[in-house]
Formats: structure tokens, sequence, C-alpha cells
């Protein structure tokens, strides 16, 4: 591949033949070509070749969304540009594509661009010429539009597959970062499948999913962008085109051109032989936690590597969770089944998120932190991720999932924003705990306990309900106002006391257990609300005239917080420490795991962690 110049991408708005000179000494090896057939093939063959450059791209002559007669006429004139060019030896034309129509549903749309670019693509093939596609990745730009379209490396993929052979990518670094695009991606291409390359940087300190379009950098002015991986996965797949800057950089437009493609040309000179980033020096083999049959033991697994988005972390507190005693007590051989954890961050590959050395705290690693569930923070809600667990060394997760922690939040209390805290926090939000509610918490292990403590904290006044006496007066240490045994004779009579005879107005389930469950409904008062966070799959009687219609009654299920509000939760670690304390009971290095998932299930306890190189 090659340095090329595109002078109108950076604000050079001089005759083609005058820029010439400008891209020689700039450090460009090539130039685009103007997209017209005015000029004999022989005279642009000859400029080039006085001023040793090479030939570029050519912007494709056509208006894609022009009306019907309009587009055909440009059609029709595309044989005369297509032949002028290829006998310069130009031969990549290239175009963009929207990503969204306000009129054109997704499939509509996709006929559309197929049809009207592969008129395009067959006149340009029979001079031998082939079209690149850009797909324009910024969020910014389709929000609000009726009808999104295609705005990733893999969607525009399948639209140059339909609109004909010699149809391939324009890749532009900027569209593929915003896109959340990975060097895996550029890796698993081939080099047909990329007919011209765009190179920028973006603007430091903007969150991808904010970054707008024509507000972009110089290459490598601000490294946010990949730039060492993007292109050295151009260079592995063996892509032998254009390079061409289009940084949109509004100041290039007010200096000298000279200037200008001085300037732009020595950025592109920096990036351009940036070497690519090496891999971690990660060790080969981890411990990692097995359990099955009440017994629980120590397996060597490979460690793990990033790819995309991901980051590996190594892990400093792995806590247990009531929902990992099911393989625990059960047959066979469970591996590495964790889902929470917090460590440091020691190996990146694409993040545009996090670096090495960042201290984070864990949401459930099962997410993809690319699909749209992800992207609004409802990682527990996705359906494309891959499990990885963290009762092991080492983690290889997303991104997206991570919190990072400030240095006076131990990696102990950070661990708690997983299942210790988050189930709770979504809770107690959806419910609008304030100061003024009482608040009745059923089922008081790590998660009940969890709700207590946010609960008290936020100054309600909390009932906790559980049958095992040190789960309650755990509960009364944390703050509960009123701890009862649900299985008493007369708990119902207890708790319509204990709410001046309105019932329950608000009520937080965690054990999941059907009786609690209906004791919850049968307590609630007029409109009251009961968030349900316990895993429960047998069913429950419920009327719903009587239990819902008749007093207003709303039933919540909260399986999980929104990562997006782990902001709270560390505000929260930071203004309460003591109450995080009192939610951690045992702690044990991987070699006692046996004694950690034993204290667990003698629900004597409340956070267990297994500290991984303890």
């Amino acid at each position: 591949m090659y340095r090329c110049l595109n002078p109108g991408a950076i604000g050079v708005s001089l005759p083609w033949e005058q820029c010439l000179p400008l891209a020689k000494d700039g450090g460009f090896e090539g130039i685009d070509l103007p997209g017209d057939a005015a000029v004999p093939p022989r005279k642009i063959a000859d400029a080039l070749a006085k001023h040793g450059l090479r030939p570029g791209g050519v912007g494709l002559p056509v208006a894609l969304y022009g009306e019907d007669k309009a587009f055909a006429d440009q059609v029709a004139a595309l044989d005369a540009v297509a032949k002028n060019a290829a006998a310069a030896g130009a031969t990549r034309f290239a175009t963009w594509i929207l990503p969204f129509s306000d009129t054109r549903p997704w499939k509509e749309n996709f006929r559309f661009h197929a049809e009207r670019l592969g008129r395009a693509a067959k006149v340009l093939a029979a001079h031998g010429c082939t079209l690149g596609l850009e797909f324009i990745g910024p969020r910014t730009l389709r929000a609000g539009r009726r009808h999104p379209f295609i705005h990733t490396l893999h969607g525009m993929l399948d639209l140059c597959e339909a609109v004909g052979p010699n149809a391939g990518l324009l890749l532009d670094a900027w569209h593929w970062y915003t896109s959340l695009g990975t060097v895996d991606d550029i890796l698993a291409l081939e080099p047909q499948n990329v007919v011209y390359v765009h190179i920028n940087d973006a603007p430091a300190g903007v969150p991808v999913e904010q970054q707008v379009d024509n507000v972009r950098c110089l290459p490598g002015e601000t490294g946010v962008i990949d730039l060492a991986g993007f292109l050295g996965a151009l260079r592995k797949i063996g892509y032998e085109g254009p390079v061409v800057p289009e940084p949109f950089v509004p100041d290039l437009g007010s200096l000298p051109p000279q200037e200008a493609v001085r300037r732009v040309g020595e950025a592109l000179g920096r990036v351009w032989s940036l070497p690519a980033p090496r891999p971690a020096a990660l060790p080969a083999k981890m411990k990692a936690v097995a359990t099955g049959g009440g017994k629980a033991w120590l397996v060597d697994l490979p460690v793990p590597r990033p790819q995309g988005n991901e980051v590996v972390v190594r892990l400093e507190v792995s806590p247990l969770c009531g929902s990992n005693m099911g393989a625990f007590h059960g047959e066979g051989e469970c591996v590495n089944n964790g889902h929470e954890g917090a460590g440091e961050v020691v190996a990146v590959a694409q993040s545009h998120l996090l670096k090495v050395g960042d201290r984070v705290a864990l949401a459930p690693p099962f997410s993809c932190g690319r699909c749209e569930a992800c992207r609004r923070g409802d990682v527990i809600f996705c359906k494309q991720g891959t499990f990885r667990g963290c009762f092991a060394q080492y983690v290889r997760l997303s991104d997206a999932l991570c919190t990072v922690l400030p240095d006076d939040v131990s990696y102990e209390h950070g661990a708690l924003l997983g299942c210790a805290l988050g189930p709770a926090y979504e809770a107690t939000k959806r419910l609008g705990v304030r100061g003024y509610d009482t608040v009745a918490v059923a089922g008081l292990g790590p998660v009940g306990l969890g709700a207590t403590a946010l609960a008290t904290f936020l100054g309600a006044r909390v009932i906790a309900l559980d049958p095992e006496p040190w789960r309650r007066e755990a509960a009364q240490a944390l703050g509960a106002d009123l701890a009862l045994d649900p299985t008493a004779a007369d708990i119902r009579e207890r708790l319509a006391e204990a709410t001046d005879g309105r019932g329950l107005a608000k009520a937080i389930e965690c054990s999941g257990r059907s009786e609690s469950e209906r004791l919850l409904i049968d307590a609630a008062g007029v409109r009251g609300q009961i968030a349900i966070v316990g895993e429960n799959s047998k069913p429950i009687p419920v009327t719903p005239s009587a239990d819902f219609i008749r007093r207003g009654l709303t039933i919540l299920g909260c399986w999980h917080m929104n990562v997006l509000d782990s902001g709270d939760l560390v505000t929260f670690l930071r203004r309460a420490p003591e109450k995080a304390d009192r939610l951690i009971t045992h702690r044990f290095g991987f070699g006692e795991a046996q004694k950690a998932f034993d204290t667990f299930a003698s629900r004597r306890c409340a956070k267990v962690m297994l500290l991984p190189w303890a």
C-alpha cells in the first residue's frame, strides 16, 4: 500500500495539475484523480510520471441518491470516465453510503442500493475497475432517523456481495473505530475485499458513541484510533492500494496549500512506520477452580489473550454467588464458572475505554459489549456473548463490562458491584426507595444483605425477613430496623403491625422461594410494589383480579443493574465503607476453595471472597 493525497479531503482547492508537486514534496507516493473524462489519459499519465507519483482512486461521479433520470444519465457518462481512468492507471473508484433512510425500510433500502450500485459496478467492470463502498459508523448520524441502515464493515460486505464481484470496501479508520470495529475484523478480510482506504484520528476525551463525523483529527494526532493495528492488519492481508488522509480539520483550509499538504504528509508519515502492537507478556497457564459432587479443586487452564474490544484482567478477588452452588452440589465437573470479580487490566487488544494498569470491577462476563443491549448498559440482557469464568487468575472480557475503580476503593469492595450490590441496586432504583419509605427485604443471603445495606444507606426503614438467625442479626448490623422469621405462624400479623395496618408499600424479594414471593404479595398494601430479584423457576398461585387489579399491585423483575449506573455504587462504597465491610465475612485463597464453598453452603455468611493469588 502507498501514501496517497486527495487534495479536496484536506481543504486544498487548486487545479489537479498544481497539486502534483505539492504531493511529491509532502511525502506522498500517489494522488487521487479527478472524476471526469475531459483530460486525456496520456496527459494524466505523463503528469504523474513527471512527478514520480502513482495514480490513486477516483470518486464515483454518480449522484447515488438523485432522481432516476439524472442517475441513469450519470451512469451512462460513467463509461467514458472509467475508460480514461483505467487508461491512466487508476482502477479504484469509491463512494459512501448513508447509514439511514427516512423513507425506505432496511430491506427496501438494501435493494435500492444493490440495484443502483450494481449498474455502476457493471460499467466499471467493463474497464477492469473496482468500486469501493464506505460504511458510515458514528452512532450520532443514525440518532433520530426513521430507518437505520448499514454502518459496519460486515454489513457493507453483504452489500458488496449483492452489488457485484468488483465491489469491495472503502475502509475508513474513523468509521471502523466509531462502528466498534476491531483489528480481527480486518484480518478476516481478503485483499480484494478492500478497494480504497481513508486514515484519520478522533478527538480525545469523547466517548465513541458521542463522536461526530466531521470532527476529526490528523492521523496519529491523539492516538485514540489504533492506527498501528489498523495499518498493520492491512499490510498483513496484503492490501496494495492507496491510503488517503481524510482528517476534516478546518484549520487546514486556512493554511497555504503547500503548508497544508506538508502538515498532513508529516502526520501520515509518523503513523506509517508505527510498529504493530506487541502481544502482552502473559504466562501460558493459570489456576482455576472446578466444582462438582460437593467438592472444589484446582485445575490448570491456558491464560486467555484479548481480541477486538476485549481486555484481560488479572483477578485479585473472585466472590462466590448463590448461583454457583448448583454446580458445586451437582454431578460431573464444572470448571471456572464464577461471574464476579475485580482486578487489574494487564492486556488490551483494541479497547477504546481501558488501558493496561486500570483497576476495574467486572459486570457479569458473559456479555459481548458490542450489541445494542450492551451499548445501552443492559449487559445482563445480551444474547450474543460467550461466558468467560472468573474462578481463575485471569479473565478475558469486553471492555464495556468493566468499571474503573478509584484508588481509594479496594478490590474487595469493588467486587461487590457484582451480585452483592448490582441486583439490589436495580431493585432500589426501580422502586424509587427514599428516606421516607419502609422496605421489606426477604431472603438475607448476600443479595438481600446488599439490598439492606443500600436501602438503609438511602435512609429507608428496613424490615428484614429470613429464617436463619445469623442472617437476621447481620441485617440488623447493617441497619435494619426489624428482623423477622418469615416462617413464623404470626408473620402476616407482625408485618401488618409493622406497617400500621397499611401493608407493605415496597418490598424486595431475594430468596427465590415461592412461599416468600406469595407472602410479600399477601402482605402488600394498596399500590404496593414488589421487586423480584431471587431466581425461581417454580410457579406460584396468583389471581390477577384479587392480587393485582383490585390492589393496584406492581411486580418488577430485577435481574441485574445497568452498568452505566456503576458510578452510583462506587459512590456508595466511598461513602459507606463500613457497610461494604459488613457485606464481606470470609476470605479464602484458591488453595482453600473447598473451605470457601463449604462456608457458603452453611448459610452463616455474607459474601465469601476467593483470592486467586493467595
